[in-house]
């Protein structure tokens, strides 16, 4: 009797350890994620728009490549006519929205647009009137693409933080209520001029875009 029970005590140990075996190793057969799966970092592409001269876009692509592993100057783009605002007469401005639409159709999942160019750029019915001027713009929060323009900043390190404050936009950032941040809004003004770094907090979340700031 003792023996019988010892057996059957057995085989259960056995169905046990056999079924916990095989829970385990199905598990164990699941692929692991690769390092490539868990972070892709997308690459900066800088298509200029209309004429630009070299040494800017050697500028602009130097500072890019101090501050992002993935970069690269991706083409020439011209400017389109449609894309001129018909409520400025006094020299060709060109609509920084309609500038978007352009460069949207260069995005793909591994890649940020970016669109400089040295033309005068603006946004009609902006700021209660018709039209205004400005320094640089998202097509959204967090889509991808930006275009900026070196007509209004003052010299390269201005323009670089207006791409980078395009950027910050691109990639999920808005304006950021601390004035020493240059995520701020402009509100028509120049806040590069003052400051050309981010808070804490912006600064936080462009290191987890993989920014070096």
């Amino acid at each position: 009797m003792i023996y019988k029970m010892k057996s059957r005590n057995l085989g259960i140990l056995l169905l046990s350890a056999l079924f916990a075996l095989t829970g385990c190793s199905s598990k164990s057969d699941a692929p692991a994620p690769s390092a490539q799966q868990k972070t892709v970092v997308p690459t900066v592409c800088v298509y200029t728009l209309g004429k630009v001269r070299n040494d800017l876009q050697r500028a602009m692509m130097d500072s890019l490549r101090a501050h992002y592993p993935k970069c690269r100057l991706a083409g020439h783009l011209p400017l389109p006519d449609s894309a001129l605002t018909t409520k400025r007469n006094d020299h060709r401005r060109y609509r920084a929205d309609l500038l978007n639409k352009v460069l949207v159709r260069y995005k793909s999942d591994t890649t940020i647009v970016v669109g400089l160019t040295q033309a005068d750029i603006g946004l009609d019915n902006f700021r209660g009137r018709p039209h205004s001027g400005i320094m640089g713009l998202a097509n959204g929060i967090g889509t991808g693409v930006a275009v900026f323009s070196s007509y209004r900043p003052r010299g390269n390190g201005q323009l670089f933080s207006v791409m980078l404050h395009e950027l910050g936009h691109a990639q999920g950032l808005r304006h950021c209520p601390d004035t020493k941040c240059m995520m701020q809004n402009a509100n028509g003004g120049n806040p590069f001029s003052k400051t050309n770094v981010f808070c804490e907090k912006c600064k936080k979340f462009m290191a987890s875009k993989h920014w070096r700031l």
